[in-house]
C-alpha cells in the first residue's frame, strides 16, 4: 500500500466535503421558486482550489511511483 502525502489527504476530505456541501445547495435550491436565479459566486472560489489541489495530488503521485532498477 502506497502512503499519501498531507496534500493528498486533505484533497480528498475536501473533494468529500465538497459532496456534502453540493447535495446542501441542490436541496437548497430545489426549495426556490421556479424562477428564482442561482447564482453561484461561491464556486469561483471552490473550482480553482479544488482544481489546483487535485493537479497537485496527481503529480505527487505520479512523481513518487518507485522506478524499477534491473
Amino acid at each position: 500500500m502506497k502512503n499519501t502525502s498531507r496534500i493528498q489527504r486533505i484533497t480528498a476530505v475536501l473533494l468529500i466535503g465538497y459532496i456534502f456541501y453540493e447535495i446542501g445547495i441542490w436541496i437548497w435550491a430545489k426549495k426556490l421558486p421556479p424562477h428564482d436565479p442561482i447564482i453561484r459566486v461561491d464556486l469561483i472560489l471552490i473550482y480553482p482550489t479544488l482544481l489546483l489541489l487535485i493537479f497537485i495530488s496527481v503529480c505527487q503521485n505520479f512523481k513518487s511511483k518507485p522506478t524499477k532498477s534491473k
